[in-house]
């Protein structure tokens, strides 16, 4: 049987590894989790290189050497497969910011808004998000994926370290609420995401970065009241 007979007749299960040989009968759910992996990184980088509306499934299939049904079985259109790139992006960083502890809430705040600043300025990231400015407005689904699975998991992080800091007493009351946590990321966020958007090499160094955040966050949080401490 050929390299190309045996693909078909596993129809594409695993991904295909230049230099190593596939292997027959049904996939561990380590070789599944590899497969999933290499889809969405192969989806996220032509979605990055075409855009949404550039991209189809075929292309994806072909780069990533899978078939349209082993696509087809995971994600039922290109919606739902940039859909999960987009979770897929974000999930560790979420993740990190929902296990977050609340022995010191305000502490633990600068802390998510530091990988927050650092997450945004990633290449992917950056890429996904010129990806939905360019195309979001011809597919609003995506953009209400992005709001849902994203910006409101991001803010609702950031409320509930608010919260817990105005109960602590280590802000003044008032500050725990959406528009607080809004002004914050947009004073973190906005300039340096415009400037990479633009082409510009904002914040790129270590020092540069740390220097930036250090700003922001202390006025950050002479404007809520912080306490010192």
């Amino acid at each position: 049987m050929t390299k190309s007979d045996a693909a078909s007749h596993l129809d594409m299960e695993h991904p295909c590894l230049e230099g190593k040989k596939r292997r027959c009968g049904r996939p561990t759910p380590y070789g599944t989790e590899q497969l999933d992996q290499h889809l969405l990184e192969v989806a996220a980088s032509l979605f990055v290189e075409h855009g949404y509306a550039g991209t189809s499934v075929d292309q994806i299939a072909r780069k990533a050497s899978a078939s349209k049904q082993t696509l087809y079985r995971r994600y039922a259109s290109k919606e739902a497969l940039f859909k999960a790139v987009i979770t897929n992006l974000c999930a560790s960083v979420l993740r990190s910011m929902s296990e977050t502890p609340l022995k010191d809430p305000l502490q633990e705040l600068k802390h998510v808004s530091r990988l927050m600043l650092d997450f945004v300025l990633q290449p992917d990231a950056l890429s996904t998000y010129r990806i939905l400015i360019a195309d979001g407005y011809r597919y609003p689904n995506l953009i209400d994926y992005a709001v849902e699975n994203i910006d409101e998991p991001f803010y609702a992080n950031f409320i509930r370290l608010l919260k817990a800091a105005e109960t602590a007493g280590q802000i003044e009351a008032g500050h725990a609420d959406c528009i607080t946590a809004r002004l914050w990321t947009g004073m973190l966020t906005g300039w340096a995401i415009e400037q990479h958007l633009l082409g510009m090499t904002a914040l790129e160094s270590a020092t540069a970065r740390n220097s930036f955040f250090e700003q922001a966050w202390a006025l950050f949080t002479r404007g809520i009241g912080a306490q010192p401490h």
